[in-house]
Protein backbone atom coordinates (compact mmCIF):
# COMPACT_ATOMS: atom_id res chain seq x y z
CA UNK A 1 0.00 0.00 0.00
CA UNK A 2 0.99 3.39 -0.82
CA UNK A 3 2.37 6.09 2.11
CA UNK A 4 0.11 8.80 1.45
CA UNK A 5 2.23 12.00 1.11
CA UNK A 6 1.40 15.40 3.07
CA UNK A 7 2.56 18.60 1.59
CA UNK A 8 4.14 21.50 3.24
CA UNK A 9 5.46 24.62 2.64
CA UNK A 10 5.37 28.34 1.49
CA UNK A 11 5.62 29.67 -1.55
CA UNK A 12 6.23 32.98 -2.09
CA UNK A 13 6.32 35.55 -4.83
CA UNK A 14 7.65 38.47 -4.63
CA UNK A 15 6.52 41.23 -7.15
CA UNK A 16 8.42 45.19 -7.55
CA UNK A 17 7.85 47.85 -9.20
CA UNK A 18 9.35 51.69 -8.58
CA UNK A 19 6.68 52.58 -6.20
CA UNK A 20 6.12 49.53 -4.29
CA UNK A 21 6.69 45.28 -3.56
CA UNK A 22 4.49 43.00 -3.27
CA UNK A 23 5.32 39.97 -1.93
CA UNK A 24 2.50 36.97 -1.99
CA UNK A 25 2.92 34.08 0.29
CA UNK A 26 0.47 30.56 -0.19
CA UNK A 27 0.75 28.26 3.19
CA UNK A 28 0.70 24.73 2.39
CA UNK A 29 0.04 22.18 4.90
CA UNK A 30 1.66 22.01 8.20
CA UNK A 31 4.44 24.09 8.67
CA UNK A 32 7.92 23.23 9.49
CA UNK A 33 10.90 25.26 11.05
CA UNK A 34 12.75 24.41 7.66
CA UNK A 35 9.84 26.00 5.82
CA UNK A 36 10.64 28.92 7.54
CA UNK A 37 14.31 28.67 7.25
CA UNK A 38 13.68 29.07 3.22
CA UNK A 39 11.53 31.58 2.52
CA UNK A 40 12.68 34.27 5.69
CA UNK A 41 15.44 35.28 4.32
CA UNK A 42 13.99 35.62 0.50
CA UNK A 43 11.60 38.10 2.44
CA UNK A 44 13.91 39.76 4.55
CA UNK A 45 16.36 40.36 1.32
CA UNK A 46 13.08 41.69 -0.75
CA UNK A 47 12.35 44.32 2.06
CA UNK A 48 15.95 44.94 2.38
CA UNK A 49 16.62 45.88 -1.39
CA UNK A 50 13.09 47.93 -1.42
CA UNK A 51 13.68 50.12 1.36
CA UNK A 52 12.34 53.77 0.96
CA UNK A 53 9.48 52.00 -1.08
CA UNK A 54 5.83 50.57 0.10
CA UNK A 55 5.59 47.14 0.44
CA UNK A 56 2.31 45.00 0.71
CA UNK A 57 1.68 41.45 1.72
CA UNK A 58 -0.69 39.00 1.20
CA UNK A 59 -1.28 35.53 2.84
CA UNK A 60 -3.10 32.96 1.49
CA UNK A 61 -3.89 30.19 4.50
CA UNK A 62 -6.80 28.32 2.56
CA UNK A 63 -4.50 25.31 2.35
CA UNK A 64 -3.00 25.61 5.80
CA UNK A 65 -3.60 23.45 8.23
CA UNK A 66 -1.02 24.35 11.29
CA UNK A 67 2.21 24.72 12.33
CA UNK A 68 4.84 22.34 14.24
CA UNK A 69 6.07 23.93 17.65
CA UNK A 70 9.06 25.09 16.33
CA UNK A 71 7.40 26.78 13.14
CA UNK A 72 4.58 28.73 15.13
CA UNK A 73 7.77 30.16 17.30
CA UNK A 74 9.20 31.04 13.39
CA UNK A 75 6.11 32.71 12.52
CA UNK A 76 5.24 34.72 15.72
CA UNK A 77 9.33 36.26 15.22
CA UNK A 78 8.73 36.87 11.93
CA UNK A 79 5.65 38.94 12.56
CA UNK A 80 7.26 40.92 15.14
CA UNK A 81 10.36 41.79 13.18
CA UNK A 82 8.38 42.92 10.00
CA UNK A 83 5.12 44.28 11.90
CA UNK A 84 5.92 47.48 10.69
CA UNK A 85 7.62 47.07 7.14
CA UNK A 86 3.86 46.44 5.51
CA UNK A 87 1.76 49.21 4.13
CA UNK A 88 -0.99 46.73 3.94
CA UNK A 89 -1.42 43.03 4.85
CA UNK A 90 -4.61 40.47 3.39
CA UNK A 91 -5.33 37.59 5.00
CA UNK A 92 -7.14 34.88 2.90
CA UNK A 93 -8.50 32.32 5.00
CA UNK A 94 -11.85 30.62 6.21
CA UNK A 95 -11.16 29.91 9.41
CA UNK A 96 -12.94 32.07 12.31
CA UNK A 97 -9.11 32.10 14.53
CA UNK A 98 -7.93 33.47 11.43
CA UNK A 99 -10.72 36.43 11.76
CA UNK A 100 -9.49 37.12 14.95
CA UNK A 101 -6.06 37.00 14.96
CA UNK A 102 -5.88 39.51 11.93
CA UNK A 103 -8.41 41.49 14.45
CA UNK A 104 -5.50 41.05 17.42
CA UNK A 105 -2.69 41.97 15.07
CA UNK A 106 -3.83 44.99 13.53
CA UNK A 107 -3.25 47.05 16.95
CA UNK A 108 0.43 45.66 16.55
CA UNK A 109 1.11 46.95 12.78
CA UNK A 110 1.53 50.02 11.67
CA UNK A 111 -0.35 48.94 8.48
CA UNK A 112 -3.85 48.59 7.98
CA UNK A 113 -4.61 44.66 7.75
CA UNK A 114 -7.69 43.06 6.83
CA UNK A 115 -9.11 39.64 6.58
CA UNK A 116 -10.95 38.44 2.87
CA UNK A 117 -12.26 34.65 2.40
CA UNK A 118 -11.53 35.14 -0.89
CA UNK A 119 -8.24 36.32 -2.79
CA UNK A 120 -9.65 37.95 -5.39
CA UNK A 121 -11.40 40.77 -2.65
CA UNK A 122 -7.71 40.79 -0.93
CA UNK A 123 -5.71 41.31 -4.02
CA UNK A 124 -8.05 43.88 -5.20
CA UNK A 125 -8.00 45.85 -1.89
CA UNK A 126 -3.97 45.28 -2.00
CA UNK A 127 -3.43 46.95 -5.06
CA UNK A 128 -6.09 49.78 -5.13
CA UNK A 129 -4.64 53.20 -4.50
Amino acid sequence: MAESIKEHGISVAIKRNKKRVFIEIVMLGKLTHEDYTLFVPMVDKALKEAKGIEADLLIDMNKFTGWEFLAAWDDLKFGLKHRNDFTKMAIIGDKKWEEVSVQMMSHLMKGKVKHFKKREKALSWILQG
